[in-house]
Order: structure tokens, then C-alpha cells, then sequence
């Protein structure tokens, strides 16, 4: 499987007719897109169903901010120590 660029990844969505903001908002990992376009970016361009889980890594792109404070809160929370 090839990997995608976060360009290439914004020309898709754009093909498909998502709005900036909710571009931003898919790479973000905050919205995902429809079923049926997922599908779509499925088989036009290998971009597996499990990608959606964090859609992030799946780009290479590092984690937000919010997520680095949710893994925090959950390591503190479950008192493992790094």
C-alpha cells in the first residue's frame, strides 16, 4: 500500500466536497467522513476503514495537543508511570 500525503489527503476530500473547516476537522480526528465516502477513499485510494481509527498516525502527523492531554490524563488515571 502506498503511503498519502497530507496534500494529496486534502485533494481527496476536496474531490469528495468537504469544506475546509470540516477538513481540518477530519485530519484533526475530531469528524470522520460519510460511510459511503469512506468507501470510496477505500478503493480509489487504499485508504483502509482501521485508517479512521486515528487517522492521524495513519498520515504520519503528530499527535494534537488534546490527544497528548487525553493520553496524559489516562496514564494518570490508570497510575501507570512512564
Amino acid at each position: 500500500m502506498k503511503k498519502i500525503t497530507l496534500e494529496q489527503f486534502r485533494a481527496f476530500l476536496t474531490k469528495l466536497g468537504y469544506t475546509d473547516d470540516m477538513k481540518n476537522s477530519i485530519i484533526a480526528g475530531r469528524a470522520k467522513p460519510k460511510y459511503d465516502n469512506m468507501l470510496k477513499l477505500s478503493k480509489e485510494h487504499g485508504i483502509p476503514f482501521e485508517a479512521w481509527q486515528d487517522i492521524r498516525a495513519w498520515l504520519g502527523l503528530p499527535p494534537t495537543r488534546t490527544q497528548l492531554k487525553l493520553r496524559e490524563q489516562a496514564c494518570k488515571n490508570s497510575k501507570i508511570k512512564s
